[in-house]
């Protein structure tokens, strides 16, 4: 199933920082300033959560945002004052279908919001005339509010004002992800019957017409935060139609869709606050949805629905109303695993397993630093250690990491690669970045208020 992509971070799928590869660019020969810092990769993600507008963070507007990844190498440090995230065609030539930038001018029209976070920090919570300094390796995520060239066919680049000049990326392609990490799978989706008022459009009581009353099964490999579900009309292929939209978060236009668990009601009205979550769930879980009928819910339009968490965004296939063969089922075992810790916390958990760790992460040289051996065994990796040498070896699915204690490098599969942080002892225990052990395994990572998840989830 493809999925689509409030608050997150997520490291980019792969070796990113291990390998150092610019693998999203189609036109070579990036304008460098030398001296100043270089764009090891860059590369659009994915378009699965509705996090910004197209002004500030934090504020939800309807539309998904564009997330991209952007990894630099900062050299002995260099002051980012400013990014700009431009359309091209594949040649690299301005399309001017959108402008997002870090900082305008306030005369500036036309340009919209670019979000940068670093280690599941906002930089720029609105426009913002310098993003700070930064050296060596860094890794940040950008997010950009759709503003409907965010799709196949366009591509993009950026424009970095540093303290030294500017320097212009590859182009990327658009990509929406073919998978989905949210730890969530949508059991069965299917209508039920159109025959209730039991809510109107903005809360939960009659108003004199019949809803549309569907029936929503999930399955949650681990405690998931809900950032909203959504009901979309579509055609038989899933493509959106215009003939309205349900939400349980009043980003952007909309109906309430209301959400039943048993005899609760979750949701009774829209929040004030659109940012606020539908709830926690684990576990499975089964829900009646309500939406009132605007005309547009009867026999043979079809319906899809979007389920958005933390980590990313599941959708069904497209089911027909009225049609009582069109029914969307999934049995599909949890093909995945994730672990989860907390900034100075040595409580963490494999799944739904508690653990207790010896030491807690922590913060070090601006580095989030996580427990090695936790890590790696957690995922099925190998861990040994040899005491003369002060060095660790991590082997997993053919892959070898070798680390020394306090130095800054590593050797990947025989190749030397610089870390932002090196390996310390805490305890007799081994810490690393959390972005390299991961990477390095090819799993990812999102942060989310002082949490730290790790999932090996390739696909759903």
């Amino acid at each position: 199933m493809k999925g689509l992509r409030k608050t997150i971070t997520t490291a980019a799928i792969g070796v990113l920082a291990v390998n150092s590869l610019v693998m999203g660019g189609f036109v070579s020969g990036a304008e460098i300033v030398p001296g100043s810092l270089q764009v090891k990769e860059f590369r659009y993600l994915d378009k699965e959560l509705d996090r910004i507008s197209l002004e500030k963070t934090g504020e939800p507007d309807g539309t998904r945002d564009g997330h991209l990844s952007l990894l630099i190498d900062a050299g002995e440090g260099t002051e980012i004052k400013s990014i700009v995230l431009k359309t091209a065609d594949r040649g690299g030539t301005d399309t001017g279908h959108g402008i997002w930038t870090t900082w305008k001018e306030p005369s500036d029209i036309g340009k919209y919001l670019l979000a940068v976070e670093h280690d599941g920090k906002t930089l720029n919570k609105t426009f913002k005339e310098t993003l700070g300094s930064f050296k060596g390796v860094n890794q940040f995520d950008l997010y950009a509010s759709d503003n409907n060239s965010m799709k196949d066919g366009e591509y993009y680049y950026l424009e970095i004002t540093t303290s030294a000049g500017v320097i212009k990326s590859d182009v990327t392609p658009f990509a929406d992800a073919d998978t989905s990490y949210a730890p969530v799978l949508i059991r069965e989706f299917s209508w039920t019957d159109l025959t209730q008022d039991k809510i109107g459009s903005a809360a939960f009581g009659e108003d004199g017409s019949t809803d549309g009353h569907f029936k929503l099964k999930l399955a949650f490999a681990q405690k998931t935060k809900v950032l909203s579900v959504i009901l979309r009309p579509t055609d038989e292929d899933g493509k959106a139609v215009s003939a309205g939209i349900w939400r349980t978060n009043r980003a952007g236009v909309g109906w309430l869709l209301g959400l039943v668990q048993g005899n609760k009601i979750i949701n009774t009205e829209f929040n004030k606050d659109v940012t606020a979550p539908v709830g926690n769930f684990r576990g499975s879980v089964t829900l009646d949805l309500y939406a009132t009928n605007n005309g547009s819910i009867k026999n043979g339009q079809h319906y899809v629905i979007e389920v958005e968490t933390q980590f990313g965004t599941v959708i069904s296939q497209p089911v027909e109303f009225g049609n009582k063969e069109s029914i969307h089922t999934d049995s599909t075992v949890f093909p995945f695993k994730t672990i989860s810790l907390k900034l100075n916390a040595k409580e963490a958990a494999v799944d739904e397993k508690q653990v207790k760790l010896d030491v807690a992460p922590f913060s070090f040289e601006g580095r989030t630093m996580v427990p090695l051996r936790f890590v790696s065994e957690a995922f099925g990796a190998k861990v040994d250690w040899d005491k003369k040498a002060s060095k660790v070896t991590i082997a997993k699915d053919g892959s070898k990491i070798e680390l020394v204690i306090n130095r800054k490098q590593a050797v990947v599969n025989g190749a030397a690669v610089q870390l932002d942080a090196p390996a310390i002892t805490r305890n007799n225990v081994t810490l690393v970045p959390v972005r390299f052990v991961s990477e390095s395994l090819q799993m990812k990572v999102f942060f989310d208020e002082g949490e730290i998840f790790i999932t090996d989830a390739k696909e759903q």
